[in-house]
């Protein structure tokens, strides 16, 4: 009986396949594969391209800390600078800072924001006590004649 070219097809991958292995080919070793770099973390890239931009404004770095906070990257720069806490994937949030238009300006900003929103809340605060009245003067009695 005939075959039809279905058939002959796999027919010839047996035989093909029987053929390689009663003939295997030598097994070359691969190559060992390079050691990849390690890629920096988003949060890593975010600090670094803060300190490019505190470095260009003139802001000192020496006392910048940077502590992990289990997901989170909590960045203080010096005493008196809000905390900046970076992300994951290296969002900016400043907790300690009210309103802001763009987290990016105001983490490069910080000091000057943070100074501002305390002097307003200063302002606030003494606007809001009341202040003491002055003790009126006792009128003086009406003397009897």
């Amino acid at each position: 009986m005939g075959q039809n070219k279905t058939q002959k097809a796999a027919a010839a991958r047996t035989k093909k396949t029987t053929a390689q292995a009663e003939h295997p080919k030598p097994v070359e070793p691969t190559p060992a594969p390079a050691a990849a770099p390690v890629a920096a973390s988003k949060q890593q890239i975010t600090l670094d391209k803060l300190k490019v931009a505190w470095a260009e404004k003139g802001v000192d770095l020496s006392k910048l800390e940077a502590k992990p906070d289990g997901k989170f990257l909590l960045v203080t720069v010096a005493a008196g600078w809000p905390v900046i806490q970076l992300g994951p994937t290296g969002g900016i949030v400043l907790p300690q800072i009210r309103s802001y238009a763009k987290a990016w300006d105001a983490a490069v900003d910080g000091l000057a924001i943070f100074e501002k929103q305390n002097a307003w809340d200063a302002k606030k605060a003494s606007a809001a006590a009341p202040a003491t009245p002055a003790p009126k003067a006792a009128a003086p009695e009406a003397v009897r004649a």
